[in-house]
Formats: structure tokens, C-alpha cells, sequence
């Protein structure tokens, strides 16, 4: 494989923490309500993917890296953070306190992000040979397309095969709960490469 089409896993996990910040900042100044909505169903949506996508790939190569004890700590704030989201997205979109409800989602969510932006992320890459990062951002891409679009704070998040299990129900169950409730969404700013 060339280096070129080697991938990077913090360039893609930080992908994600940008595409949360730049929607939340599109939600803040939108004014049509319906436009605002979609945005918040896009936010809602990016944070339970992203976690998920973590705690099932990209956390369990953490302890061959000397992280283990970090992997452990991420879960926990991913658990918080889904909790969070799960307030938003249960909330009530015309409630008037719902622009408060999803902020405190999207604060706990960045601040976690900037931690891993700051110290983990740094660490990961130096730690990585190249060959194990395009592995385990690969992994991570394609668990983005398989795991719940919606938080399931409830479900397992050890990232192993009972959350994959859990996962797959609750990726069907939230296709339902999207086309009966008619969500809209908006397009991201930041893609991924296709893997």
C-alpha cells in the first residue's frame, strides 16, 4: 500500500469534533425554525455516531498503546455525553428551553474532544506505526456507517461485541424512528474519505 493512500485516524476523529462545532455554530444563527431543526437532528445524529464509532474501534487499540486507563476514562465521558444527547434528542425541539438542553450536549461533547485533541490525539500518532493507524481509522469509518444514528445511553459501551450487537438493533430502530417521525437533516461541512 502506498503511504499516500494511508489514512489518519487523528485527522479523522478531529474531523468529527469540527463538524459538531462548525453545526452547532450554524444552529446558534439559524432562523428558520425548520432549517434550525434539521441542524439539530444533524448534531444529535453526529455525536451518538461518532461516540459509537470510538468505543467500538478506535478505544480498544488503546491499551496495546500504553492508553488503556485513557479508553476507560473516554468511555465514561462518552457515557455522560450520551445521556446528554439523549436529552436533546427526547427533549422536544419546540420546548422553549431547547436551545439550552442541546448545548449542554454539544459542551460536554466538545470539551471531551478538545481533551483528546489536546492529549490523546498527539499521543496516538506518535505511538502508531503507520500501517496500525490506516487499520484503526478504517475500522472507525466503517463502524460510522453501522453503529445507532440516535444515543442509546443505555446500551452497552464496553466497545465490544455486546455493543456491536446492541448497536445493530438500535441502527435499525432509529431508521424507523427517523422516516416515522420524518427527520430532516443538513449536509456536514467535513467528509470522511470513502474506505
Amino acid at each position: 500500500m502506498a503511504s499516500a493512500q494511508l489514512l489518519d485516524i487523528t485527522r479523522e476523529i478531529k474531523l468529527d469534533h469540527d463538524n459538531v462545532r462548525e453545526l452547532f455554530d450554524r444552529y446558534k444563527t439559524a432562523t428558520d425554525p425548520k432549517t434550525k431543526k434539521a441542524v439539530a437532528n444533524t448534531l444529535i445524529r453526529e455525536m451518538a455516531v461518532h461516540s459509537d464509532a470510538e468505543e467500538v474501534t478506535v478505544y480498544n487499540d488503546y491499551a496495546a498503546v500504553g492508553l488503556g486507563d485513557v479508553a476507560t476514562h473516554n468511555k465514561e465521558d462518552h457515557a455522560e455525553v450520551k445521556k446528554l444527547v439523549y436529552a436533546a434528542d427526547s427533549h422536544g425541539f419546540g420546548k422553549p428551553d431547547y436551545d439550552d438542553v442541546l448545548a449542554k450536549a454539544v459542551t460536554a461533547f466538545d470539551t471531551h474532544a478538545r481533551e483528546e485533541e489536546t492529549d490523546q490525539l498527539p499521543t496516538l500518532r506518535q505511538k502508531l506505526s503507520p500501517e496500525d493507524n490506516d487499520r484503526i481509522v478504517r475500522a472507525f469509518l466503517k463502524a460510522r456507517a453501522a453503529v445507532p444514528s440516535r444515543p442509546h445511553p443505555w446500551a452497552p459501551q464496553t466497545g465490544g461485541i455486546a455493543q456491536k450487537a446492541v448497536g445493530a438493533q438500535g441502527k435499525l430502530h432509529d431508521k424507523v424512528v427517523e422516516t416515522l417521525t420524518d427527520r430532516d437533516f443538513v449536509d456536514v461541512k467535513y467528509t470522511h474519505p470513502e474506505v
